[in-house]
């Protein structure tokens, strides 16, 4: 008899929990899509991969050469972006943009501040990926230095002598600055003869001594002039307010830089004749000189545009603009040329000429 009972009382049991299940039936799919957002939600974030440094070389004091298992994305060649993810020791830094060469992958150019030379570096990408390379101490060879301004000089090297301009041998802008575009292999090799390769030399800077003086000026890259009409010519401008004295001997010397014939004597160089300046825009003028100087003669410099009434614009020249013996010059400060207005020209100093030059509406 209590047998019996207790397998009633285990049958009514079972009854009553299979009872409450039917009564709140689940919903199959409901349920696997919130188990399935829920998961999401606390699951981690999926994280991109870090990039992989292959290799890592100084080709002399002021470039790098890196290899990357995968390409750079576009937004790590922006300089803002790049300064900030190439971290080095002992004070080093990127002075410009990685260059992709030409004929590679991922192998980049990376323009550097002057290495210290015995130094070992350690360099950190986006803080989580490392590579360490040794100083180069092989200075760029130069051939010589001469004076084209009152103020600037520039430094030449030749393609004959197996020193090429980085825009020769990058993929982005090859041969656009008129110079000769190829492939370098990775022990930088063309056609079994090993090229020394020149950095974009934003920033970079040289020593100026002039011959008894005590004083050593520094003199800074002028934009956009180490490749232009076909010449490796880069340009240096000496401080505001500094130039050169006719006579005077004065010594370039460089910690990155070898320069075979590094002396100039200071001579007078004649200003540049500006011959015409025209409305290009009602914010630009375009500047036309008497001859074509068949160099890069206007970068950083500007002209003064002065009204009737006095009132003055300064427009300044537009980087790689110039056509022959004309470039564009743009107005500063968001202004622009009223209308009906004639402008009187003079340069911004002794840079140029301009007898009775006006920009006519």
């Amino acid at each position: 008899m209590n047998k019996h009972r207790l397998w009633l009382s285990s049958l009514l049991v079972l009854t009553l929990i299979a009872c409450s299940r039917s009564a709140t039936p689940a919903k199959p799919e409901q349920a696997a899509g919130e188990k399935t957002r829920a998961t999401a939600q606390k699951g981690p974030k999926q994280l991109a991969s870090p990039q992989i440094i292959v290799h890592a070389k100084a080709l002399n004091p002021i470039t790098l050469q890196l290899t990357f298992e995968k390409p750079l994305p576009p937004e790590d060649l922006v300089l803002r972006h790049a300064r900030n993810n190439f971290a080095f020791t002992a004070g080093l830094s990127i002075r410009d943009v990685p260059r992709l060469k030409s004929g590679t992958k991922a192998t980049y150019l990376i323009p550097t501040t002057v290495q210290k030379t015995g130094h070992r570096y350690i360099l950190t990408y986006k803080g989580n990926t490392t590579a360490s390379f040794d100083a180069n101490p092989l200075k760029l060879p130069f051939a010589g230095v001469k004076q084209v301004s009152y103020d600037t000089f520039e430094i030449e090297s030749f393609l004959t002598q197996r020193v090429t301009d980085y825009q020769n041998v990058i993929a982005d802008t090859p041969g656009k600055r008129g110079g000769f575009s190829f492939e370098l292999d990775d022990h930088n090799r063309f056609q079994g003869k090993s090229y020394q390769i020149i950095p974009s030399l934003q920033d970079a800077q040289l020593f100026v001594i002039p011959k008894g003086g005590n004083t050593i000026i520094t003199a800074s890259y002028v934009p956009q002039t180490q490749l232009t009409d076909g010449r490796q010519a880069p340009k240096f401008r000496l401080p505001d307010g500094v130039v050169f004295k006719p006579g005077t001997t004065y010594t370039i010397t460089s910690d990155w830089a070898a320069i075979d014939r590094n002396s100039l004597r200071a001579g007078k160089i004649a200003p540049l004749p500006i011959k015409a300046v025209k409305r290009f825009t009602p914010s630009a003028v375009e500047v036309v000189l008497a001859t074509d100087p068949k160099d890069e003669v206007f970068a950083s410099r500007s002209i003064v545009l002065t009204a009737p009434n006095g009132r003055r614009l300064t427009a300044t020249y537009r980087e790689n603009s110039r056509k022959g013996a004309s470039g564009i010059f743009d107005v500063q400060a968001g202004a622009t040329l009223a209308i009906g207005t004639t402008y009187a020209v003079q340069p911004a100093g002794p840079w140029a000429i301009a007898n009775h030059v006006n920009v006519r509406p």
